[in-house]
């Protein structure tokens, strides 16, 4: 330590008289699990890789499927699809299962008001889409 440097730790209460910038006091603190804040190792991030390029090349295999197929269950079946790799590259790329429970709320709230949105247009232009 330099002298005439006072450094004071996190647990270290406040001197007397000084304002407090903490949010609540260390005892009131939850504990962090490993848990909650584990990432995954790369054996997993490789798994999770080769499952995205299998999902591709079924999605891309069904995008050239001819003949006798009803055009309403290819949209159906690219757009779940398209929906479990979204999935899959925000939880695990992105970190959505490991991030905080207030970010997360945030992310699925916005992603639900975009898919209500989407499934609205949808619903507007379903007959220039759409074939019976």
């Amino acid at each position: 330590m330099t002298e005439g440097t006072d450094l004071v730790t996190i647990s270290d209460p406040a001197p007397e008289g000084a304002a407090s910038t903490e949010l609540a006091p260390l005892g009131d603190q939850a504990p962090v699990t490993a848990e909650e804040h584990s990432h995954p190792g790369p054996r997993e991030y490789v798994l999770i890789a080769v499952v995205l390029v299998i999902l591709t090349a079924v999605e891309v295999a069904t995008s050239y499927l001819e003949g006798n197929v009803n055009s309403n269950l290819l949209i159906v079946a690219l757009g779940i699809m398209a929906a479990v790799k979204f999935f899959l590259v925000a939880a695990w790329y992105m970190h959505m299962k490991q991030d905080s429970q207030v970010f997360r709320r945030l992310f699925l709230t916005g992603l639900i008001l975009a898919s209500i949105v989407y499934g609205i247009l949808m619903l507007f232009f379903s007959s220039t889409v759409l074939k019976s």
